[in-house]
């Protein structure tokens, strides 16, 4: 690269020409004087002192001048002469030019030729001066010593300067006048992304961005053309597109009455500008915010607080910047609180938490508030900033949810909570324990997985219709729980809303009214079988009341026509028949309210041993011949009414097989349940399908009702008798659940 100051050129100024001043220096030269006349030397040497404030340095030869300036000694100017014995002044020179070459050198000579001049300018020598006495040859000496440094100086600087200039932090751009881009410095080009080649013969206008509009540049060259020096802040774009930030000062380079060329000196301010936008952006952002911010100094004290916290507290700016914040305390916390937070902040790291605070008006309200310390680049903590977010009607919400969700818990009906989508959110475990599900089965879930099948799509449409619309929903479902089973719900499903109203979910109240639907199924099965029962009464009594009126009649008959005489054998007879038909009629009465008894639901069965149950109604049989056999099992069961149809099956089985009978009890094979089987004859295929129903009896004198009581026990039981063949040929009644044959 070629450096800047190669241009500075050698002033053709005639030396003659240059006035007398014998005060230009601000500091005295110091001229070292070479000549083997050492008493013509010396008075150079005083003249030069005396006259023109110079400092002096006389040797005798060049060796001597040498050892002076390699001994550090000090020199602005060496003025020799030509013939000396040891070495001339030409090859003194060519050592002072190599070892010392921005150092100048006058050759003060004798009378000599126009050659040695002439060698001694090419060889690097600043001026030739012939040599001569009188005061006005000195005087002229000391002006050409005296332009001759100020050159060297000038150059000195100039050469410092643009060191600086190449190695300056800054960018430097150098253009002429027409503003071509004559000059710029290895960090302009670091900074534009353009090599030095590149820039120059080229315009500024090679780094416009766009962002500046015509007026911008005009006002700019408006004010250097005039003179002036511009400052300002220019965005400008990189050789890769990318832009940057520079503060800007151009000034003018002028010889007083013109100008040369224009100096801009740019220093890259984008971190800065970006920083500031960043900072205007976080101020506004401040400004702006829906939190409370509060900052303090590193003592606490408060110097800046923004509008959401004077909202917040009630106080004004004014009011609480120099104060601390203590100023908010409620009293709620005890001082440990606050030494734990101020513990943690001033350890440099980051407090967390919920504060009670107290507003200026005495009303409490909470905050879930963030302290940060604020730290210098050297890691000092400057200060604190408190970001505060009122969530007083949160915790509220949140008490009041608690204490619904802890109603909700442990309520006695079954809650489901489930998005605006009807995506299940929470359930009680009232739920769980209803539907046979648990919590983490059934969240995200929706509620038709309850769906029994029950109910067609009208239905469900009907519902929604009604809870879309905001309203609330009120019906009788019949759902599935997870093992299947289906039961009833009394539910309630109401829409849950926002504070605009928008519907936001939904929650259903479910009341398992299973047992209660049971209850009244078995109230309209008494009411049935007692609507039956007084048919029955009325049926069965009437026979046996019309024997007894006839053996009356028979026996009143006897005695009137005996004419008082009555045969004690006949009246026997006739109230043996009476007795039998009493007895007859006590024990339909009997079967009758047996009917009734054991008719009604089993509600809460319970695990019982089918042979523990077996063994105790056996002992209810009147046979000591028969013979009784049991393969263990447990059903679910009234134990007592278990008792009572077995008690019943073993009877039929002693009245119709014979009082030596064998009777087998054990579970089914294939399903659940179990089985009452004997050796006695069996029952006709034909008469299998009536020997449940009442009145069927093939005993003249049975009620008809025992095995009718057997099929209304296992019905209240949930099971269904089926009449078979036995192994061994006798009748086999098999008990299994009624859905284990809707399976079938």
């Amino acid at each position: 690269m070629t450096p800047f100051h190669s241009s500075v050129r050698r002033t053709e100024t005639p030396i003659d020409s240059l006035p007398d001043d014998r005060s230009g220096f601000v500091e005295a030269p110091t001229v070292l004087l070479v000549d083997d006349d050492e008493a013509f030397i010396q008075l150079v040497a005083d003249y030069l002192e005396d006259e023109h404030g110079f400092e002096t340095v006389t040797v005798t030869c060049p060796a001597a001048a040498l050892d002076h300036l390699e001994d550090d000694g000090r020199a602005d100017c060496v003025v020799s002469d030509y013939r000396m014995p040891e070495t001339d002044g030409l090859a003194f020179l060519e050592m002072i030019t190599e070892a010392y070459p921005n150092l100048p050198f006058v050759m003060f000579a004798g009378q000599g030729s126009e050659a040695v001049a002439s060698r001694a300018i090419r060889q690097g020598a600043d001026d030739y001066l012939q040599k001569d006495t009188g005061e006005a040859r000195y005087d002229l000496l000391a002006n050409r010593i005296r332009h001759c440094v100020t050159i060297a100086r000038q150059r000195r600087q100039l050469d410092e300067l643009y060191d600086a200039i190449e190695d300056a932090g800054h960018a430097i751009l150098v253009t002429d006048g027409a503003g071509k881009i004559t000059y710029a410095n290895p960090t302009m080009s670091d900074l534009s992304g353009y090599d030095e080649s590149e820039l120059l013969g080229e315009t500024p206008a090679l780094l416009n961005s766009g962002e500046h509009d015509e007026g911008f540049y005009e006002q700019l060259w408006e004010t250097i053309r005039d003179g002036d020096i511009w400052h300002g802040e220019v965005v400008n774009e990189r050789k890769d597109g990318t832009r940057y930030v520079i503060d800007q000062t151009i000034a003018p380079i002028t010889d007083g009455r013109s100008t040369d060329g224009y100096v801009a000196i740019n220093r890259d301010v984008t971190d800065r500008v970006e920083r500031e936008r960043d900072l205007r952006r976080f101020r506004k952002a401040v400004e702006r915010a829906g939190h409370a911010i509060m900052i303090t100094d590193a003592d606490g004290r408060i110097e800046y607080v923004n509008p959401a916290f004077e909202s917040q507290t009630g106080y004004d700016s004014r009011e609480v910047i120099g104060e601390t914040p203590a100023i908010l305390e409620s009293g709620v916390h005890d001082q440990s609180f606050y030494d734990d937070l101020w513990a943690t902040i001033a350890d440099g790291d980051v407090w967390h938490g919920e504060v009670v605070n107290e507003r200026k008006n005495g009303t409490r309200f909470i905050i879930d508030q963030t302290i940060s310390p604020i730290t210098t680049e050297g890691g000092t903590i400057d200060g604190y900033v408190a970001i505060n977010r009122d969530v007083t009607e949160r915790k509220e919400r949140e008490q009041e949810l608690e204490r619904f969700r802890s109603a909700v818990k442990y309520a006695g009906h079954g809650v489901v909570i489930t998005d605006e989508n009807a995506t299940i959110e929470y359930v009680n475990d009232a739920f769980e324990e209803i539907t046979g599900y648990t919590a983490s089965e059934v969240v995200g879930e929706t509620p038709a997985l309850l769906k029994s099948g029950e109910h067609d799509d009208e239905f469900y449409r009907d519902l929604w219709e009604t809870i879309l619309d905001g309203e609330v929903w009120h019906g009788e479902v019949i759902n599935e729980r997870k093992d299947g089973s289906h039961f009833a719900v009394d539910q309630t499903i109401a829409p849950i809303t926002d504070g605009d109203g928008a519907i936001d979910g939904y929650v259903a109240i479910n009341r398992d009214v299973s047992q209660l639907k049971a209850y009244r199924a078995e109230l309209e099965a008494q009411n049935e079988r007692l609507t039956q029962y007084g048919e029955t009464v009325a049926h069965d009594l009437r026979n046996p009341l019309t024997l007894l009126e006839a053996d009356l009649e028979n026996l009143t008959h006897v005695v009137k026509a005996t004419d008082g005489d009555v045969d004690p054998e006949t009246v026997l007879e006739a109230c043996s028949n009476l007795s039998e038909t009493l007895e007859r009629m006590r024990n339909l009465i009997d079967d009758l309210l047996t009917m009734a008894e054991q008719g009604q639901l089993v509600l809460d069965p319970e695990p019982v041993s089918l042979r523990a149950v077996a063994e105790e109604a056996w002992r209810q049989v009147d046979s000591d011949d028969a013979s009784l056999s049991v393969t263990e099992t447990t059903v679910e069961a009234d134990p007592d009414r278990l008792r009572e149809l077995l008690s019943n099956l073993f009877r039929n089985a002693v009245e119709h097989a014979g009082p030596d009978v064998d009777v087998r009890v054990g579970p089914l094979e294939r399903v659940a349940g179990f089985y009452v089987e004997d050796d006695g004859p069996g029952i006709d295929p034909d008469d299998r399908a009536v020997v449940l129903e009442r009145g069927y009896t093939t005993d003249e004198s049975g009620t008809g009702f025992g095995l009718a009581i057997v099929d209304q026990i296992a019905d209240a039981h949930g099971l269904t008798v089926s009449v078979a063949e036995g192994s061994a040929g006798g009748a086999r009644f098999e008990f299994s659940p009624d859905d284990a044959h809707e399976r079938n």
